[in-house]
């Protein structure tokens, strides 16, 4: 084979491999971050049955009112209810879902700030750090003690 159709095909080759990769390294559907929309199948919005109905039954007490909190230990998943009973919060403790990027729980603080940018709000203690991008509706906290890992993150609507 000469050397003009075999870079063709190099080329060709090496496009399907990357894109093989990137199919594999980005989250789908129900791992999927979508900052100030959705957690995989958990969509800002949704009442409390619907997320069962996704979800399964919660752990503890499923009572629907302002402020109450629903959990899925098991996934990594607690929802927060709003005044009308409605999902307003995602709270995700799993390093299963990613953004479309790959950031999540486990990821480094520089790999949040390489996704999303410099943080617009910041709020630090001695342990954690939060760094929130209420415009996107998504916040990360972070695990000073755990070299500045990802421990939490929390999907709302963007305000």
């Amino acid at each position: 084979m000469n050397s003009s159709r075999a870079l063709p095909l190099v080329s060709t080759a090496l496009v399907v491999l990357l894109a093989a990769g990137a199919a594999r390294a980005a989250p789908r559907g129900r791992t999927l971050i979508v900052p100030g929309r959705a957690v995989g199948p958990v969509v800002l919005g949704m009442t409390p049955q619907q997320v069962v109905r996704e979800l399964g039954p919660p752990v503890g007490p499923a009572r629907a009112h302002a402020g109450a909190k629903l959990s899925w230990p098991g996934r990594g998943i607690t929802v927060r209810l709003d005044r009308e009973g409605r999902v307003d919060a995602v709270f995700v403790e799993s390093p299963e879902y990613r953004t479309a990027g790959g950031v999540g729980v486990g990821s480094r603080r520089e790999e949040v700030v390489a996704a999303f940018g410099p943080a617009s709000h910041a709020q630090e203690d001695g342990t954690t750090l939060i760094l929130a991008y209420p415009a996107l509706g998504i916040s990360f906290a972070i695990r000073k003690d755990r070299q500045d890992r990802v421990e939490l993150v929390m999907v709302y609507r963007p305000g």
